[in-house]
């Protein structure tokens, strides 16, 4: 549980950067139109890389709270490959949404500012 809970911390760092991420491939996918199913893989790979630099930046600029992670035990490793297959399975869920059933435009942008909103509000109560 404490491990679970150590790794949210981290994602909850970054969530916002790959949220808007996978956010932006969702509507891309949504305006592609007939060709949607074709440009799923140039999506995915948008995905990875972004993903690759959100982590890199994150590790780069976090050096010194990488040791508490290491010191409470979970290694870099660990943390980059629990919040890559989390954020990878919520990329997944909304494309998956987003073809079968299609995203709105009002309620992609409920989402849109729900998420922004509670991110901000996490933000300042820290």
């Amino acid at each position: 549980m404490r491990t679970i809970k150590l790794i949210t911390r981290f994602y909850g760092a970054i969530f916002l950067a790959n949220f808007l991420v996978t956010l932006s491939c969702v509507y891309l996918l949504a305006m592609a139109g007939k060709n949607d199913q074709a440009i799923v893989a140039v999506f995915f790979w948008y995905k990875i890389i972004s993903m690759t630099l959100i982590f890199y930046t994150a590790i780069h600029y976090k050096k010194q709270e990488l040791y508490y992670y290491q010191n409470l035990g979970i290694s870099k490793t660990q943390l980059i490959l629990a919040t890559s297959i989390f954020d990878i399975f919520i990329w997944l869920m909304f494309i998956l949404l987003q073809l079968l059933i299609g995203i709105p435009g009002p309620i992609f942008r409920y989402i849109l500012w729900g998420v922004l909103l509670i991110h901000l509000y996490v933000y300042i109560k820290k």
